[in-house]
């Protein structure tokens, strides 16, 4: 039998995991043959039967379950041996690869980068741009070490099977108006801005969601005319005076802050870091996640934390 290859291991655990070849093709951001051929490959590297087929249903059999448990042995001993070798060595050092979502970027990456070039100067961050669902799937298949992603409070939680998920803060959405019509809009509430265009972000986006969903609650559908790729941009035409929006409180600059309206309460989200189950050991994964709830903890102006604490 040759040489098993890691990257079809992982998708015959995703398999075990999720159960659909579509649910696998997703995750992976592959195509759903490109699965099918892959795990065939397996199958024919084994000389085992590793599926039963029904149809388009791709079953596991008795065979395939046990080397699923075997793969996850495996794909776990590789994340024990990185977190091994980073125990052994006299200091933080070597390199950690970070995938965030935008705004994660100036509000998360960019703080971690600039402090620990400072206190660990022998630890280089490598950071990825990639959107949440993008950034889970770079962990996953190993690219990258911590995913710094967001969930809405109207999204469903992520299956994270195989992975350890830290909050960084729960981020609340907030109202942009023009500061004339914040007394209105406190004696109202947010039906007060029923009659105007809106901007918001492109369609089934979580901005145009969020926006959706606070206009229901308040008894209207909100007239939207501006649709927009990312917050910073809502912001920015939201500061014309002309439109309101309703967006992520750290996707607001210091000088556009007079716009926000407050205590309307309009949703929010939770900012999170996730990482393999198996290198919370790595003391540079360890460091990560204890700087990125730091910087969190500062994001909304809260007191001062250390690293240490």
């Amino acid at each position: 039998m040759s040489m098993l290859d890691l990257r079809r291991m992982m998708l015959l655990r995703d398999l075990a995991d999720l159960g659909t070849v579509t649910a696998v093709a997703e995750r992976r951001n592959i195509t759903s043959s490109a699965v099918s051929q892959q795990l065939r490959v397996l199958e024919q590297e084994t000389g085992a039967i590793l599926f039963r087929r029904a149809g388009r249903t791709l079953g596991l059999t008795r065979s395939g379950r046990v080397l699923v448990e075997h793969a996850r042995v495996v794909l776990g001993a590789v994340d024990d041996a990185m977190s091994a070798l980073a125990a052994e060595r006299d200091q933080v050092s070597g390199q950690v690869a970070v995938a965030s979502y935008n705004l994660g970027i100036p509000a998360f990456a960019a703080p971690l980068v600039h402090r620990l070039s400072t206190d660990k100067p022998h630890l280089q961050v490598r950071l990825q741009q990639a959107d949440a669902d993008g950034a889970l799937r770079l962990l996953r298949q190993n690219e990258v070490d911590v995913a710094i992603i967001y969930r809405c409070d109207f999204e469903a939680q992520d299956v994270l099977t195989g992975l350890t998920q830290q909050a960084l803060l729960v981020e609340p959405f907030v109202l942009l108006a023009p500061t004339r019509l914040h007394p209105r809009v406190l004696s109202r509430g947010l039906a007060a801005l029923a009659d105007l265009a809106w901007v918001t972000g492109l369609v089934d986006s979580s901005l145009d969601i969020a926006l959706l969903r606070a206009a229901e609650r308040a008894g209207f559908t909100p007239r939207v005319t501006h649709r927009l790729v990312t917050a910073q941009i809502v912001c920015d035409l939201a500061a014309t005076g002309v439109v309101p929006a309703i967006v992520p409180r750290l996707s607001v600059p210091p000088h556009l802050a007079h716009l926000i309206v407050e205590d309307i309460p309009v949703g929010h989200r939770t900012v999170s870091a996730v990482v393999r189950d198996r290198r919370r050991a790595d003391p540079n994964i360890a460091l990560i996640l204890r700087t990125l709830r730091v910087i969190g903890a500062q994001a909304l102006g809260e007191p001062r934390l250390s690293v240490a604490s």
